[in-house]
């Protein structure tokens, strides 16, 4: 068997795996009758995993597709410049072993799956990217961007570590000057002045039904399940941002809905868990679904994949193209609470909010092993709930099925620990 024919079938056997994997995800959504009608929009969009990954980016003629990795790359440049962005984020099993192929055993599954999905057409629209942009966020992305750059164009973005600093923000703004003319050049579409204001307006708009999906989350009674709500908003991450807006207003119509009729999806003394940590990115859902087969209720999370993706918005005070870029840049740096920065309050004012926000009993502290920057916050992270007085579990694990029920067997334990303090 030649090297093209091996190829060729590890690629079918993978992406039947992962067709497994979704269906067994869904066949499950179906038994719960408490789901809302206006999921099965973004539902479409992940069962078309099953079908080698067709479908699940929109594909308009001559439109040119801007892979990216992380929430820093600015994609109202993208916008702006005709072409559609695609977070390429992975949390695809199946993938993992075709990047251990080029990277450690103690390397971060995330860039794992990454890297095996560029590699091999297991999803079709990692390989139809026109250009693929990377920010130096962490070192597995970094040294992930010299390997999957024998497979597709790659720009690297440059970061600093101190975004306080003047340096760091005018070293972070030349990289979105750059970005923006490497952008222009693959598109062959000029990022004019009335284009980039179109673009933040466009974003704006489904910043706002973020921002109200997030509200409807904080109700008393929750109305959607956790593993739902990071699956609608995980959609973004492929579909056109006025068709994901589109979708995510009806959503959030029937959720108000929902909250005024004092419908429930969890019983009233299900836990109220809070998960933070590394990223969770579909299919890997295993710890949300856990929580709730258990009888909890994930009602808020602080992901960068989903409840920080669109958080901050662009803060134009003047409608000049020097001005649009400065504020998108300090957008995209300024407010992150990534713990790839030097300083931690950020973070530690975001996660205080959250817990009274959303009335969070206890936190899931999840870490990817290898996942150094998430890692190595666990001490502070750990010292700040117990100062608020709320129970943490750490939990660290990869992307394999195999400690399912190890995990199963801890979450139980720590959720009869918070019903027993409600209890008492």
């Amino acid at each position: 068997m030649d090297k093209e024919e091996r190829k060729r079938r590890l690629t079918k056997k993978l992406q039947v795996n992962l067709a497994m994997t979704v269906r067994e995800i869904f066949d499950g959504m179906e038994d719960e009758n408490t789901r809302p009608q206006n999921m099965a929009y973004f539902d479409r969009i992940f069962e078309a995993f099953t079908k080698g990954g067709e479908g699940v980016v929109p594909r308009e003629k001559g439109r040119k597709t801007i892979g990216t990795y992380c929430l820093f790359v600015p994609e109202e440049i993208i916008y702006a410049a005709g072409g559609q962005p695609v977070r390429l984020c992975s949390g695809t099993y199946d993938s993992v072993e075709i990047g251990e192929d080029y990277l450690p055993d103690s390397a971060c599954p995330m860039i794992k799956s990454e890297v095996g999905l560029t590699t091999l057409p297991i999803l079709s629209f990692y390989q139809d990217c026109d250009l693929v942009v990377v920010p130096a966020s962490c070192d597995w992305k970094t040294k992930m961007a010299a390997i999957i750059e024998e497979h597709t164009p790659v720009m690297m973005m440059d970061m600093s570590r101190v975004k306080e600093a003047e340096a760091s923000r005018a070293l972070w703004l030349n990289q979105v000057v750059e970005f923006k003319s490497r952008v222009e050049k693959v598109t062959g579409t000029k990022v004019t002045r009335r284009r980039l204001r179109g673009a933040i307006n466009l974003i704006q708009k489904a910043q706002v039904q973020f921002d109200r999906f997030h509200e409807i989350r904080k109700s008393k009674h929750p109305v959607i399940h956790g593993r739902d709500a990071l699956e609608a908003l995980n959609a973004y991450f492929y579909d056109h941002v006025e068709s994901w807006t589109a979708a995510m207003s009806l959503l959030n119509d029937e959720l108000e809905k929902r909250v005024q009729n004092q419908e429930s999806v969890a019983k009233p003394a299900a836990p109220r868990i809070m998960i933070t940590g590394s990223p969770m990115v579909f299919p890997n859902w295993k710890i949300p679904t856990i929580i709730e087969e258990m009888g909890g209720v994930m009602v808020a999370d602080e992901f960068c994949t989903s409840n920080r993706y669109l958080h901050d918005k662009v803060a134009v005070d003047e409608g000049m193209m020097s001005d649009m870029v400065h504020a998108i840049a300090d957008r995209y740096m300024l407010p992150s609470s990534c713990p790839i920065f030097s300083t931690s309050i950020d973070r530690k004012d975001r996660l205080l909010q959250l817990i009274d926000d959303y009335q969070v009993e206890g936190v899931i502290y999840h870490i990817l092993k290898g996942c150094h920057p998430y890692d190595v916050e666990t001490n502070i992270t750990e010292k700040i709930m117990k100062e608020k007085g709320v129970p943490m579990l750490k939990i660290e694990t990869d992307y394999s099925p195999q400690d399912v029920e190890q995990l199963r067997t801890r979450i139980e334990a720590f959720m009869e620990t918070l019903k027993g303090r409600r209890r008492a």
